[in-house]
């Protein structure tokens, strides 16, 4: 028991991990991400014509999901920018306390990206769409790639092919442009109820601006945006690269 709770621990680690990211965006994470890619996973090992159906109108389902989120997702982003550029043109911006000026460079920056990782859609076009059904076996397996983990090659070849689990990289790929958006409105409400409390604070806090600590706490919170984006845009290169090997 000790030794499969040990084996399980980084995937029980990883869906903790995802539960608590996701919590202020759950509802739309489950509806267009994980439900989408849950009943993918179930549709993989199809015998006959009538389930590979089932498991192209599956994949397209999530196509059609995944565009209409996306497409929320840029105009919130957007939205989230222009009101994080809107509110450092107010006079008091500049006395507000430097935590709140700080949630909002990030709240900038993240909405920023949401609105650069919206350029998922390109792995969109390897889905199928509602009506193509002409959809052969290569191209099947592209698109699985883009959801489930490498298949595993059994030591005994008479042995049955087990099913691929869920890429929980390929989760977070997916779901990441709507973490986003989403994290880029908290912080951006985060940094607005510390303006508005401005006054609570002590005056030197909010007179007083420390710019080399907030440009070093802005630069660290940025770059992990951007290690972030670099990681989901080589996952996603290397995801169509087996495929087409494959």
């Amino acid at each position: 028991m000790n030794v499969a709770m040990i084996r399980n621990f980084p995937q029980a680690f990883t869906s903790v991990l995802l539960a608590v990211l996701t919590l202020s965006y759950s509802g739309a994470y489950a509806h267009h991400t994980l439900n989408p890619i849950e009943e993918i996973r179930g549709h993989q090992q199809y015998e006959g014509q009538l389930l590979r159906y089932d498991l192209i109108n599956a994949l397209a389902r999530f196509r059609h999901l995944k565009s209409e989120e996306l497409s929320f997702v840029s105009k919130a982003a957007a939205l989230s920018a222009a009101a994080v550029i809107g509110v450092f043109s107010w006079p008091t911006a500049e006395t507000t306390v430097w935590a709140a000026r700080m949630l909002w460079h990030w709240s900038f920056f993240m909405s920023s990206f949401a609105l650069i990782s919206s350029a998922h859609q390109r792995l969109l076009r390897h889905l199928p769409g509602k009506d193509d059904l002409d959809y052969d076996e290569d191209k099947i397996m592209l698109a699985l790639n883009l959801f489930l983990q490498p298949p595993l090659a059994p030591a005994d070849l008479s042995a049955k092919v087990q099913p691929r689990r869920i890429s929980r990289r390929m989760l977070w790929v997916w779901q990441c442009p709507t973490m986003l958006m989403s994290y880029s409105w908290v912080l951006f409400l985060v940094g607005y109820a510390l303006h508005v409390l401005t006054p609570v604070f002590h005056p030197s806090q909010a007179e007083i601006s420390p710019k080399a600590q907030i440009a070093l706490v802005t630069v660290c919170g940025c770059g992990l945006v951007v290690l972030n984006f670099i990681f989901c845009a080589c996952l996603c290169q290397i995801r169509l690269q087996k495929g087409a090997q494959g």
